[in-house]
């Protein structure tokens, strides 16, 4: 009997895969795969899984945890998330290649290596079978924002067809997705959300040391600081104008004005420009 679900292989398990496992709509497939090279980290997930949901249920996928892939042909039902870094892409690609029998869907979540790159690992594949997807830190409270990249002729504009849907199924559960109509658009994806986790909590880190060197305790510097950027966030995202909020709040001769004339004095709008063309600049010469 032919399968009515396909299987769905996580190739890698690091803390963004398992965020997305955790999550996932485990209903949608017939097997699950953890695929881990590392013995250490095969025993850490087994450790582990006693906490994840559903694992052995009858009435969903059976997740297996593995080593490597073998004796398995993979068909077009089936759904390969590449979870590794981008330098193993070319190993892994080379071990997926001959256990091809139909082309499944591949979704790759490794930054820089571009869709032209992993059709020429797997031997001439097709791009349209292929995805790339750029999640952020926050996927561990469900709050990251994905960018996701496939072919439009084949997943539609805003990932709007079937396959698109199915590529936005797996990310939604960690957060919000958002299609780009460029494959190099994910090398700004990358430096502002990919990244951006890490400049939030550089800033964050220098808030909640101010808080301290003013007196108070570090654990409610930083839940201050926490729930400002979290209020600041929410709140931010429905404002059209942000430089006339700003000066909304900056009362003359106050507080908030006397805060942000420093940042303009150090120029800070720059030196934050800076950084993300800086890394939106290494995005793009790690995928060429």
């Amino acid at each position: 009997m032919a399968k009515t679900k396909g299987d769905f292989y996580f190739i890698g398990f690091g803390n963004m895969a398992q965020a997305i496992y955790q999550r996932m709509d485990k209903f949608a497939y017939e097997n699950i795969f953890l695929i881990e090279k590392s013995d250490q980290r095969i025993k850490e997930i087994k450790e582990m899984s006693s906490n994840f949901p559903y694992i052995g249920s009858r009435k969903i996928a059976q997740t297996q945890i593995i080593k490597k892939l073998s004796k398995s042909k993979l068909t077009s039902t089936d759904i390969i998330l590449l979870a590794v870094k981008p330098a193993e892409i070319k190993s892994v690609c080379a071990q997926l290649k001959p256990l091809i029998e139909e082309e499944p869907l591949i979704v790759s979540i490794a930054a820089g290596v571009n869709s032209l790159k992993i059709m020429q690992y797997l031997g001439g594949y097709s791009t349209q079978m292929i995805a790339r997807a750029m999640p952020n830190l926050c996927a561990t409270k469900a709050m990251a924002i994905t960018g996701l990249f496939g072919d439009p002729y084949w997943y539609g504009k805003k990932g709007g067809t079937a396959e698109g849907q199915l590529v936005s199924k797996i990310f939604s559960p960690i957060g919000q997705v958002l299609w780009v109509e460029k494959e190099s658009d994910l090398d700004s994806v990358t430096a502002i959300s990919g990244s951006g986790p890490a400049y939030i909590y550089y800033i964050m880190n220098a808030m909640i040391d101010a808080g301290v060197e003013l007196g108070l305790e570090r654990s409610d510097a930083q839940r201050l600081v926490a729930q400002t950027i979290i209020g600041a966030g929410e709140t931010g995202k429905d404002i059209d104008n942000l430089e006339g909020e700003i000066i909304k709040v900056s009362s003359k001769g106050g507080t908030t004005e006397k805060a942000i004339n420093i940042f303009k004095q150090k120029k800070l709008d720059v030196i934050i420009k800076q950084a993300v063309k800086a890394a939106h600049k290494k995005s793009k010469e790690l995928s060429k």
